[in-house]
């Protein structure tokens, strides 16, 4: 049980931007070699945060997503909340959609445009026919999906290792895209600040750890297996620094794709990637959209066709949104959700989640948050 919380917490992030090796890039790699210290840092709040945040629901009760967070920002924030975590997934989905396309258009040299069309029949047909497919398999293909980019990313690392040395002897920006001098401390807290939005909705599952010691474990097999898996990406791009970071570049929004290219990868390993990579990129569609979904036939109390004129709205805005190209999603959009992020939840569960869980000991409820 413990092993597949964490893998849950792991698959509820490394996926879209992530598999690619956009996000990585944006948050870690642009500091150059002080990138190291990024991703201790993004490794030590993946691990803290899930061991506050599941700790809490544990001793609290407060297993649904709407409970949790309103015990700690308050009823009038968490419609403010809701409203950001509704821009953030759909900004997932685009993403995911700017992935697939790209992709498309790198492999067969289609239009941008045509890719994005493809991406959105595929995804209508598996978000109608294999939903309940992929979620029941979510613990198998976070398995596999750590196993493939760890593959991959081990691969990149080893056939490029002069120019990962050369660039973390050379490369030093620790401004970055934030433009101040302490901007790779900074990243990797608005990096783990948008990723934490799973924390509530998988806080159910912490009705089935029995003690701090199981969510401890938990949180440290989730927390440190995205740590492994940011520091491969951020050393199997570094290499390629002045590529990764420069939109211009077609490598700026499929990084660990054309790493394996540029390092000369087996072919198979780059089949094997790109296969995974859309498993990877659908399954996370799925996940999102299922969210949204759920959302509108709980506020709407499940009347009928919700749910397919839902999934139909927020596949056509994240198609539009995707044009704008996987760079430029990440850039720009999870930048300014991460600050969002930041102040209604993340500061919000450092502060008052951390004294209710380690202080003040609240015991069980089933209603409201009670002393």
């Amino acid at each position: 049980m413990k092993a597949s919380v964490g893998l849950t917490y792991v698959g509820s992030i490394a996926a879209g931007a992530f598999s690619t090796g956009v996000e990585i890039v944006h948050f870690f790699t642009y500091f150059g070699s002080l990138g190291v210290f990024s991703v201790i840092l993004a490794t030590i709040l993946f691990t803290i945060f899930p061991v506050i945040g599941l700790e809490y629901a544990r001793l609290t009760g407060f297993y649904d997503y709407g409970r949790f967070v309103k015990s700690l920002i308050g009823g009038g924030l968490f419609i403010l909340f809701e409203i950001v975590y509704v821009a953030l997934v759909a900004l997932f989905i685009s993403a995911v959609m700017a992935a697939g396309g790209q992709m498309l258009q790198s492999i067969l040299g289609i239009n941008q445009y045509y890719g994005l069309v493809m991406m959105y029949a595929v995804s209508i047909t598996v978000i109608t026919f294999g939903r309940r497919i992929v979620l029941g398999a979510e613990a198998l293909l976070t398995i596999i999906k750590v196993s493939i980019i760890t593959l991959a990313t081990v691969a990149v690392i080893i056939l490029s290792w002069g120019k990962v040395t050369y660039s973390l002897h050379h490369v030093i920006n620790p401004s970055g895209w934030l433009n101040n001098p302490l901007g790779f401390l900074e990243s990797p807290i608005l990096y783990v600040s948008y990723n934490l939005v799973g924390l509530p909705a998988m806080a159910s599952v912490a009705q089935d750890l029995g003690s701090r010691r199981d969510v401890t474990e938990s949180s440290l097999i989730g927390g440190l297996t995205l740590g492994l898996m940011i520091t491969l990406e951020y050393l199997a791009t570094i290499g390629y620094y002045s590529l990764a970071i420069n939109p211009s570049y077609q490598f700026a929004n499929l990084p660990i794709y054309y790493a394996l290219l540029y390092s000369k990868a087996p072919y198979g390993l780059i089949i094997l990637y790109v296969a995974f990579l859309y498993i990877a990129l659908l399954t996370a569609l799925v996940g999102n959209v299922n969210s949204i979904t759920y959302r509108a036939e709980v506020a709407l109390r499940g009347r009928r066709g919700v749910r397919p004129i839902v999934t139909v709205i927020i596949l056509t805005a994240a198609t539009v949104i995707a044009t704008s190209g996987l760079y430029y999603i990440v850039a720009v959009g999870y930048t300014y959700l991460s600050y969002a992020f930041l102040v209604l939840f993340t500061i919000p569960l450092a502060s008052v989640g951390a004294y209710r869980v380690f202080i003040r000991r609240p015991r069980k409820v089933e209603g409201r948050y009670g002393d």
